[in-house]
């Protein structure tokens, strides 16, 4: 029961979210990346692409000096590289501290179907869950992209459904047919475009692309650093430099 659920809310969602806005389904060498020919134009740019939102899903303090607004993918392997390994310490240092209000928002890649049915059981959980929805499928993305390979998707879904408090096939089929949940996701991808995000996973502190090394080390020390000179934006350098991504985990064949 629980894959025809399943598969009715991501065809249902998948149409609404095509409708209005792009992917990023391509895989390159550093990260995933959107495909330019399934981009569409808008006439008007979303309000707050560089700032946090009203219906953003953020966490650390509410007056924290530094915001970071990070655009990722549960079925992305370096965003799963990133979370699983370089997040903890980067929550731990800076968001449990107050020192940054971490923004997440979410940019869906390929493999679609399983990325959008992630991000949209996340939408459901209560607000204090988000983040652990996600963290969970972050740890557990080599596991959940396995089973779906071998179409047991559900099996991992279901998992994640009762992590995100979906107690039955009444409650996910609500959530996957909810249109505020499509909506908030197509108004991610809409400001990610507007923000000129090229892939997953992106950074924006105090709305400035970080383009530097993305080790907890780095990121700690840049924000350690900014707070201490009372500096609001970014050194030249976190900007500039695209080619000091240190993180090269390997990509999932799935969906190529």
């Amino acid at each position: 029961m629980l894959k025809s659920v399943l598969r009715a809310g991501v065809i249902t969602i998948s149409a609404s979210l095509l409708t209005s806005t792009a992917y990023a389904q391509n895989h390159s060498d550093h990260q995933h990346s959107p495909d330019p020919s399934t981009q569409t134009s808008t006439p008007l740019a979303p309000d707050f692409v560089f700032t946090e939102a009203p219906e953003d899903h953020a966490i650390g303090g509410d007056f924290a000096p530094i915001t970071m607004i990070t655009y990722a993918s549960v079925t992305c392997g370096h965003c799963g590289n990133w979370f699983s390994n370089i997040w903890p310490e980067v929550k731990t240092e800076l968001v449990e501290t107050d020192k940054i209000r971490f923004v997440l928002r979410p940019l869906p890649t390929a493999p679609a179907a399983l990325s959008v049915t992630g991000f949209t059981m996340a939408e459901c959980a209560p607000d204090a869950d988000y983040m652990s929805v996600i963290e969970y499928q972050m740890e557990n993305q080599k596991e959940i992209l396995e089973l779906a390979q071998a179409g047991q998707g559900q099996a991992a879904y279901a998992k994640i459904a009762k992590l995100a408090g979906l107690d039955d096939d009444a409650e996910i089929t609500a959530c996957l047919s909810d249109k505020n949940n499509s909506d908030h996701i197509a108004l991610s991808n809409h400001r990610a475009n507007a923000a000129g995000v090229s892939g997953v996973p992106a950074f924006f502190i105090n709305g400035e692309e970080y383009k530097g090394d993305q080790s907890a080390k780095a990121i700690i020390k840049l924000i350690n650093e900014m707070i201490e000179t009372g500096s609001s934006s970014l050194p030249a350098a976190a900007t500039e430099n695209p080619d000091k991504i240190k993180i090269t985990p390997p990509i999932s064949t799935i969906g190529k």
